[in-house]
């Protein structure tokens, strides 16, 4: 076969749409082949119900990369992103509603305790400080362990960067990454309702229970956020979600990026150790001189290839990686806005406009957790919850408004061989009916309604085990061993086949830095190629 691309990408998400801009940016013939009808992976805005348009799947931004942004030029392309007027926090019969307004703050959290508004702002700024030795290393390739002195000098690097942290601070970098979240914030906080609320935060970037070590990891991402220079900052995206994906592609389309859709990918072809190209599932093949694995790394080496192709000990490791958000995800279509027990009823206020999460003490978020384990559903889910109609006028009709909710955990392998397509709507109703307690006109609203259950996660966006992270963000499957030491460096042991997704450093998240970073790989080897 004729070497017809320099590159080609499998799977057209946020990553591998990142990946094929900076590729088509350095000149290189590149090709993107996505299964789904449009491009954005997890990271779209679709059509829930006729008229009714939001993000369905990802649904807010802090991650993505400031330097992805300008070097992609998402702005230009038609990015951008909308502020949201605060954070309500429902646990039980009782809220905190958080504003940008720190009297307001102080005063609200002085309802609880007269001295957890202190602790937070000390727990936020210690987060924040530990946050940045890891922001500092998403956009850089992690260090083999067999070091070399290219490691050497990266971990003197990371070294140097601890170094700069307070000793305390070095102190609580560790903490993060070892101690359970559960004793963590028994440490930091004297009332029920913050702690719960911190818990819940936890809980939601997890999949575990928060007496876990290393369960306050999830706390990394409260800080690790940054847009237009602003720490910690999320936000929902003008159009929804795939505003980022559609301008991604906007940009590799315009540096000559070739993007086919309704192209699912059957297999690699591998000759002699080396990826030479793709087989599709109508049975067309196409060459390149190297491939891009945008898929999560369970499906690019256990059902992308032959596994003749792989070490026996690489692929027991791979088929080891532990996998599961346990998320569903469930899309309203409203004809007008909820009632919000704590507020004047009919009336429209900032918590319309906020992220709101509906959550149950630390004990019931346990049972939540040990209920999934097991395969079974939870009686009080933890809900995540934006209306992004009542800041963005394009999603829905005048008056009319979009909710999306994303509720945990809702195990992927349910118990006694159930099927997630036999009761999807039964759990629609029972989140609806648990909603309702929180919004007491709720189901008198809806018009149409979108149920993604995890099973729909793997099966409809390539979301294997409906593992939004493409693998838990749990230490030994982090930096230099996510997916596993010999593919840390995106180069995997199969010659010009390179890791481009979340199962690779950094990880998860809608960052674009996996993407980015694969790309400087392969640009570099593509290089040096061309040389020879």
């Amino acid at each position: 076969m004729a070497k017809a691309y320099d590159a080609i990408i499998v799977g057209g998400g946020h990553n591998g749409l990142t990946a094929a801009g900076y590729l088509g940016k350095a000149g290189f013939k590149t090709l993107v082949l996505e299964k789904r009808s449009m491009v954005g992976g997890a990271v779209v805005t679709e059509e829930i119900h006729p008229g009714y348009r939001l993000s369905t799947i990802s649904y807010v931004v802090s991650l993505l990369r400031d330097e992805v942004t300008r070097d992609l030029e998402l702005k230009k392309h038609g990015y951008s992103t909308i502020k949201t007027a605060g954070n309500l926090c429902i646990c039980n019969d009782d809220y905190l509603f958080m504003t940008d307004d720190e009297n307001h703050n102080r005063k609200e959290v002085g309802r609880f305790s007269s001295s957890d508004y202190d602790a937070m702002k000390k727990f936020d700024a210690m987060v924040q400080a530990a946050g940045s030795v890891i922001r500092k290393q998403m956009l850089m390739e992690a260090p083999k362990l067999n070091v070399g002195i290219s490691d050497l000098i990266s971990l003197g690097k990371m070294g140097l960067e601890v170094r700069k942290l307070s000793g305390e601070n070095r102190h609580r970098l560790f903490q993060l990454f070892t101690t359970s979240a559960y004793d963590l914030i028994e440490r930091w906080f004297e009332s029920p309702m913050v702690k719960n609320m911190y818990a819940s935060s936890s809980f939601s970037g997890n999949y575990a229970s928060l007496k876990q070590p290393s369960s306050a990891i999830p706390f990394f991402h409260m800080a690790v956020g940054e847009l237009d220079g602003e720490l910690g900052a999320w936000r929902l995206v003008k159009g929804g979600m795939g505003g980022i994906t559609q301008a991604m592609a906007s940009f590799a389309r315009s540096k000559g990026v070739e993007i086919r859709t309704e192209a699912p990918v059957k297999a690699f072809i591998i000759k002699n150790g080396r990826a030479t190209g793709v087989l599709l599932e109508n049975g067309e093949t196409i060459s390149a001189r190297c491939l891009m694995a945008n898929t999560d790394p369970k499906r690019t080496f256990l059902k992308l290839m032959d596994q003749k192709h792989l070490d026996s000990e690489f692929a027991k490791d791979i088929k080891q990686i532990r996998m599961g958000h346990s998320s569903l995800k469930l899309n309203l279509a409203l004809k007008g806005l909820p009632d919000i027990r704590f507020f004047e009823s009919g009336k429209e206020g900032p918590w319309h406009r906020s992220n709101i999460s509906i959550f149950s003490d630390i004990k019931g978020m346990e049972e939540n957790y040990f209920a999934a384990a097991v395969g079974k559903l939870p009686k009080e889910p933890r809900l995540e919850i934006v209306m992004p109609s009542t800041v963005d006028d394009t999603l829905a009709p005048p008056g009319h408004h979009v909710m999306s909710i994303l509720a945990k955990y809702y195990p992927y392998e349910l118990a006694d061989n159930t099927s997630w397509d036999d009761i999807k709507e039964d759990v629609t109703d029972q989140i609806i009916d648990y909603l309702s307690k929180s919004m007491p006109n709720i189901r008198e609203l809806i018009v149409g309604r979108n149920m993604i259950s995890p099973l729909d996660l793997e099966r409809e966006y390539g979301l294997t085990e409906a593992d939004i992270f493409h693998g838990k963000h749990d230490l030994d499957q982090l930096f230099s061993f996510r997916p596993h030491p010999e593919a840390a460096q995106y180069r995997t042991p199969i010659k010009d086949l390179y890791l481009c997704g979340s199962g690779s450093h950094p990880g998860g998240g809608v960052t674009g830095a996996p993407g980015h970073n694969a790309a400087r790989v392969v640009i570099a080897d593509l290089k040096k190629k061309k040389r020879r």
